[in-house]
C-alpha cells in the first residue's frame, strides 16, 4: 500500500494449499487490487524478493526454523511481519515479538479478525488483542532479570557500541570492575535462560528490555 497503492501481502506457511484457501477469503475482505504472494518458507519469500507491505508469518514450520530468526530477516528485508499461527505459548510469541513483529492472530480467529490485523499492520501500528498483551505482559516480567543501577549503566554503554575502557571512564569505574558489573549481566540472563554470551547477544537483550531503543528501519 506504498504511496495509496494496492496493498501487497506475503504469507508464509508449510501448507500453502490451505493458505492459500484462507488468503481468498482474507482478500475478499481487502481492498480492491489488493495482491496475494504465498511461500512454504523465509528463504523462498525472499529469493523472490517480492516488494510487500505485511507478511504473514506462521509460527511452526517444517524447516524447524526459529520464529524470532524468521522474523528478524523479514524485518531486515523491509517487511512489516504479522503472526499468524496456532502458537498458544507465550514465550515464543513474546520472543517474536521483541524480534519485531508487529502483532498476531491466532489461525482460530474470524477472517475479519485477520483482515483488521493486516489493514493496521500495513499502516504502521501494532496489532495486540487485550488477551495477547496481558499474557506478553506478564511473560516480559517474568523473563526480565533484575538488574542494579550501575548494571544497567554497564549495559546501556558498553551493548550501545562503547569499548569496555570508554564505558569505565563515563562510569569513573575501572575497567575491572565493569567487567564484572557485565559478568552479572550476563549470568542474570542466563539464569532466566536469555543468554547473552557476545556483545551483539547483550544488544539485543537491551534492546528487548527497553534498555537501548530498536534500531531504525527504512
Amino acid at each position: 500500500m506504498s504511496g495509496g497503492g494496492p496493498l501487497r501481502i506475503g504469507a508464509i506457511d508449510d501448507h500453502p494449499a490451505i493458505l492459500h484457501g484462507v488468503m481468498a477469503g482474507l482478500v475478499s475482505l481487502l481492498p480492491a487490487e489488493t495482491s496475494l504472494a504465498v511461500s512454504a518458507s523465509v528463504d523462498d519469500l525472499l529469493a523472490e524478493a517480492p516488494q510487500l507491505d505485511v507478511v504473514l508469518l506462521d509460527m511452526s514450520l517444517g524447516d524447524a526454523s526459529v520464529p524470532a530468526d524468521n522474523v528478524r530477516r523479514l524485518m531486515g528485508s523491509g517487511h512489516r511481519v504479522l503472526l499468524y499461527t496456532q502458537e498458544t505459548r507465550s514465550r515464543p510469541v513474546l520472543e517474536a515479538l521483541q524480534a519485531g513483529a508487529m502483532g498476531i492472530v491466532g489461525k482460530h480467529q474470524e477472517l475479519s479478525d485477520l483482515a483488521d490485523a493486516v489493514l493496521e499492520v500495513a499502516a504502521g501500528e501494532i496489532h495486540l488483542s487485550h488477551e495477547w498483551a496481558a499474557v506478553v505482559e506478564a511473560e516480559a516480567a517474568r523473563l526480565a532479570p533484575h538488574l542494579s543501577a550501575r548494571e544497567t549503566e554497564a549495559l546501556e554503554l558498553y551493548a550501545a557500541g562503547l569499548p569496555l575502557k570508554s564505558v569505565a571512564r563515563r562510569m569513573s569505574l575501572s575497567a575491572e570492575t565493569v567487567r564484572v558489573y557485565l559478568l552479572r549481566v550476563r549470568q542474570k540472563y542466563e539464569a532466566v535462560g536469555r543468554p547473552a554470551v557476545t556483545k551483539t547477544d547483550l544488544y539485543i537483550r537491551a534492546v528487548e528490555d527497553g534498555y537501548l531503543p530498536p534500531p531504525e528501519t527504512t
